[in-house]
């Protein structure tokens, strides 16, 4: 039996953990133009122009809901040297891990021996994954917080001490000496 691909689904979807399997499930999630709206305004963009979240769902070995794909958005970011806007096409690989035993979560969490290459495991309340949530988790970490145009020069200006203009606290420069 091939795995299940679901289509047409936004980024509001809810899955319900317990209707995953070991085969797993596909999904497409794309952000209605209200959705993109809304997560610009929430990270203070000019605008998202498109986001998707396509990913597999399904039961590891341990029977953790296991999230593994890829989320793309199409961002409009104002150049943090020129000031101009530009278009940006992000993408990340995504791998996420989830339970609805909150028992378990923070055992996982309170863990001393935890690596880095490791996965947090993720709470689920009721066995349901918010993927709004998520997506504008994700989102978040994907972004860059000083957007940079590819081709803007940047450069570093120092003044030098014959350019520094006095200052009400220019007569204390000597007690450095």
């Amino acid at each position: 039996m091939e795995k299940l691909v679901k289509k047409e689904k936004d980024i509001s979807f809810v899955l319900d953990m317990r209707t995953i399997t070991k085969k797993g499930s596909s999904f497409i999630l794309t952000a209605t133009k209200t959705q993109c709206d809304e997560l610009a305004l929430f990270y203070e963009l000019p605008a998202i122009n498109q986001l998707t979240f396509e990913f597999e769902a399904f039961l590891n070995k341990e029977g953790l809901t296991e999230i593994r794909g890829f989320l793309k958005a199409n961002v409009v970011e104002i150049c943090v040297v020129s000031t101009d806007k530009f278009e940006e096409c992000l993408k990340n690989d995504v791998t996420l891990l989830f339970s609805e035993d909150e028992a378990y979560v923070k055992m996982q969490e309170n863990r001393v021996d935890f690596s880095p290459e490791e996965e947090l495991v993720e709470y689920a309340k009721n066995g349901r994954i918010y993927f709004l949530d998520v997506v504008r988790e994700q989102l978040g970490l994907m972004l860059n917080p000083f957007p940079k145009k590819t081709d803007e020069p940047f450069s570093y200006y120092e003044e030098k001490a014959e350019e520094i203009k006095e200052n009400p606290f220019s007569v204390l420069k000597h007690l450095t000496k």
